[in-house]
């Protein structure tokens, strides 16, 4: 009879530990090892030749990489004049996005070119503007698109766009200095 326990004991015992057991992966997929980016071996450079200084570097740099800076500079200035005028919602509301045609169903028959401050946005983001008349063109055509579409319809509209083009040429002046650098560093 002990000896009838005790095997039921170690029967028991046994099936606990085989509860407790985790499973072991044997699939080959998984096991497989497959070699990671820092398994790959790195060609051996040759140590004889000169290293370059990057003052030597600056002489063989491309002319465009260099203008890119200017360019970058110029994006950065006229992206915060857009912000700022963006800020000013009391008047730059109305101009912030596109005119939908649900909006205005007739607005894109009367208006060849239309814009608004998030495309000029847009636009200084992808360093389309090579100078900041471009830009102040761009800011103007939205004043141009106001006196043209809503002269007779809605004539509180047209005073916010000369209000608007107010500030972006007073933000532009205020930069004047910042974007003569920029605009020099593109022309070369």
């Amino acid at each position: 009879m002990y000896e009838a326990s005790r095997e039921e004991e170690l029967q028991k015992a046994k099936k606990k530990n085989k509860k407790k057991k985790k499973h072991e992966f044997r699939d080959d997929d998984v096991l497989d090892h497959r070699p990671y980016r820092n398994d790959r071996k790195v060609p051996e450079r040759n140590r004889a030749a000169k290293r370059r200084t990057p003052a030597d570097m600056a002489e063989y740099a491309p002319s465009a990489k260099r203008r890119r800076g200017g360019e970058v500079e110029l994006s950065n200035i006229l992206e915060k004049i857009v912000d700022h005028l963006r800020d000013q919602t009391s008047i730059s509301l109305l101009f912030l996005k596109p005119v939908t045609k649900k909006i205005a169903p007739d607005y894109y028959d009367i208006i060849m070119r239309p814009m608004d401050l998030g495309t000029i946005r847009d636009k200084a983001r992808k360093m389309e503007y090579k100078n900041r008349d471009e830009f102040r063109h761009d800011v103007a055509q939205i004043r141009v698109n106001a006196h043209l579409y809503n002269d007779k319809r809605h004539p509180h509209i047209p005073p916010l766009a000369e209000q608007l083009l107010d500030i972006c040429d007073r933000l532009l002046l205020e930069s004047a200095d910042l974007l003569d650098d920029a605009e020099s560093a593109i022309e070369g």
